[in-house]
Parts: C-alpha cells; sequence; structure tokens
C-alpha cells in the first residue's frame, strides 16, 4: 500500500515536472519569435549608434584642429584688440567654464 502511494506522488511529480517543462517550452517559443521581429531594429539601432560614435569622433578631431590653427596663426601675426565699452552682460545668463559647473548650475536652477 505505502509503495503504490509513493509510486503515485513520484508519477504525480513526473507529471508536474512534464508540464512545467511545456510551458516554459512554449514561452521561449514566444520570445525567440518576438526576438526574430526585433533582429531588423536591433541592427538599424546598431548602425546607428556606430554612425553617432563616428560623428562624435569627427566632431572632436575638428573642434581641435581649428583651436591648434588658431594658436598658430595667432602667434605668427600679433593682434590688438582694443574695446572702447564693456561686453554686454545677458541678464541671468552665467559663463560656464567646465562641465561640472554646468551640472551644478542646472541643479541649482531645478531646486529653485
Amino acid at each position: 500500500m505505502a509503495a503504490t502511494l509513493t509510486d503515485f506522488f513520484i508519477i504525480a511529480l513526473l507529471l508536474g515536472a512534464i508540464g512545467y517543462g511545456w510551458y516554459v517550452s512554449r514561452k521561449v517559443q514566444v520570445l525567440m519569435t518576438a526576438l526574430k521581429d526585433m533582429e531588423p531594429l536591433v541592427k538599424e539601432f546598431s548602425t546607428a549608434v556606430d554612425k553617432t560614435e563616428d560623428s562624435v569622433h569627427q566632431l572632436k578631431l575638428n573642434l581641435e584642429e581649428p583651436q591648434q590653427r588658431v594658436v598658430e596663426e595667432e602667434e605668427d601675426e600679433p593682434m590688438f584688440a582694443t574695446r572702447r565699452q564693456p561686453a554686454h552682460k545677458i541678464p541671468g545668463a552665467r559663463v560656464v567654464r567646465n562641465k561640472q559647473d554646468l551640472v551644478r548650475r542646472f541643479f541649482e536652477t531645478s531646486r529653485a
């Protein structure tokens, strides 16, 4: 009698495990179908990210090169800058020197 109950218990556990495995298998198939549908979008996003990285790199190079040229030109020819009037300040505007000041200024403004 105890052996029969044990056998039925083991059979019930095995059926439960098989049922759960089938359920997980169906979910994985649905997930794989969704991923196949998203594959072109992911590829387009990846190429867009690569293009963006290249563009940013080129922008950085373009920003660095003209500054070097300006420094070289200034050393070659002396230039005089005279101002008859002081520089006009825009009300509410503050000069920001680096990124830390910009971030700090942003959070100060957002708190107010």
